[in-house]
């Protein structure tokens, strides 16, 4: 089920039009690749790096952030920020449907960081790490 989570206005970074930000577990799940939200527990992945960014087509939204877990996304204020800032990016350095272009990563995490960000990038760029260390501790 899709939920309307938040609006944002993007006039506070120079920018026109809105982005909604959208809980969708399914999709969000269909998109990476897996079958249902038990992987996320299984290998301890943290939802929020599974945030994805499309234009929109319906007239009263530019953008959508959608989220695997809207209240989980909210949980740090920091990573928070850094991720919609990252994803704002995505407006600039836009990403090839099923196409990961570490490049395009890269610009988007720099304007994050450009947005006074680094914080929040850092303690986001911490959670992969995280869960490679304790699949890393299961595996032996």
């Amino acid at each position: 089920m899709i939920c309307l989570c938040e609006e944002l206005s993007l006039s506070y970074c120079g920018l026109d039009g809105i982005i909604a930000i959208l809980e969708d577990k399914h999709t969000v799940l269909k998109n990476f690749g897996l079958n249902d939200g038990s992987w996320l527990n299984l290998w301890n992945i943290d939802c929020r790096l599974l945030t994805m960014f499309y234009q929109s087509l319906y007239a009263h939204y530019d953008w959508f952030i959608v989220v695997y877990d809207y209240e989980k996304f909210c949980s740090d204020r920091e990573i928070k920020e850094a991720i919609i800032w990252h994803e704002i990016g995505h407006i600039t350095y836009p990403a090839g449907k099923n196409i990961i272009c570490t490049d395009t990563e890269v610009q988007c995490d720099r304007v994050a960081i450009d947005y006074g960000q680094k914080e929040g990038i850092k303690r986001f760029w911490i959670l992969p790490l995280k869960w490679h260390a304790r699949l890393i501790m299961k595996c032996c």
